[in-house]
């Protein structure tokens, strides 16, 4: 569920509609984990956005376990992503989401900003981070650390801003590839780390399968394969719909685990129009590394 700021703040229905097809599904489509990729809101210290954000989370509670991974959106003043304040850790209960089965740790105690899952899901198990905004080094570090705690599992890795629509990552070196929204162009404080800088401190040399994140405008979808160091595949995402009339008209990405434990399918979804894109950059299938 990425960017789900427009409901939030205009269109409070549809977002109670997306979870609540959800939660209907459950059984039915076995559904493991519901993963938010930031911008909860549009307007961090709005407190009514943050109400609807919660009811609408509130369909899911006791039945599909979720994270949140807060987007600029979420933070700071208005939105304005200028401090490292979220409204995530008003509205949204530690100690419940703590009390999840899939639970497995957060990098400060009460805070929600940088957490991580265990579940299992495609005859695999998972370890999945939802971390902060621009994650900070010391953020990447703890990640890297519960990683190697955790040898066991296949990584997937929710943040915010890591893909670029143009399916490369962000990289605010780069000046032959067009930086918009790229975390260094705002002013959060503390360090910053952008797609390629969190490929290079952590995914690359760590067990990661999948990262997730939304946050891009234009046609709001990219994918790249990359190998690791150790010469596993690495299947990055970008999805985002907000672009889209009344705020994304209900689409969320679903990622289909087959029985094979290799062979993913990725659709998009309207449950407000009960119908799925059909684009081959929002349907597709990919093939994951065989498990260890």
């Amino acid at each position: 569920m990425p960017d789900t700021q427009i409901y939030a703040q205009e269109y409070p229905g549809l977002f109670l509609a997306q979870t609540g097809w959800i939660a209907r599904n459950k059984q039915r489509l076995d559904i493991r984990y519901v993963v938010q990729l930031g911008d909860v809101v549009n307007t961090n210290t709005d407190l009514r956005q943050w109400e609807n954000a919660r009811d609408a989370f509130g369909l899911l509670d006791g039945i599909v376990p979720y994270a949140i991974a807060p987007g600029n959106h979420d933070y700071g003043p208005g939105g304005s992503a200028t401090t490292r304040d979220t409204g995530l850790n008003d509205y949204f209960s530690f100690d419940e989401i703590a009390a999840m089965p899939t639970f497995g740790g957060a990098k400060e105690p009460g805070k929600l900003d940088n957490v991580y899952h265990l579940f299992e899901a495609g005859g695999r198990k998972w370890i999945l981070f939802t971390l902060e905004w621009a994650p900070q080094d010391d953020t990447l570090a703890w990640a890297g650390h519960v990683m190697d705690d955790h040898p066991d599992r296949d990584g997937i890795l929710a943040t915010h801003a890591y893909m670029n629509n143009n399916d490369r990552r962000y990289d605010y070196t780069d000046t032959e590839h067009p930086q918009t929204y790229n975390p260094h162009l705002y002013r959060t404080p503390g360090s910053k780390n952008d797609g390629q800088q969190i490929w290079d401190k952590l995914i690359r040399n760590h067990r990661f399968l999948f990262t997730l994140n939304g946050h891009v405008l234009g046609d709001g979808t990219g994918y790249l394969a990359s190998q690791a160091d150790d010469g596993h595949t690495v299947h990055q995402m970008l999805a985002n719909y907000q672009m889209r009339q009344l705020g994304g008209e209900g689409y969320l990405r679903l990622l289909e685990f087959q029985p094979d434990g290799i062979t993913v399918r990725v659709k998009t979804y309207s449950c407000l129009y009960n119908t799925f894109l059909l684009d081959p950059d929002q349907q597709f299938e990919i093939k994951l590394d065989p498990v260890r």
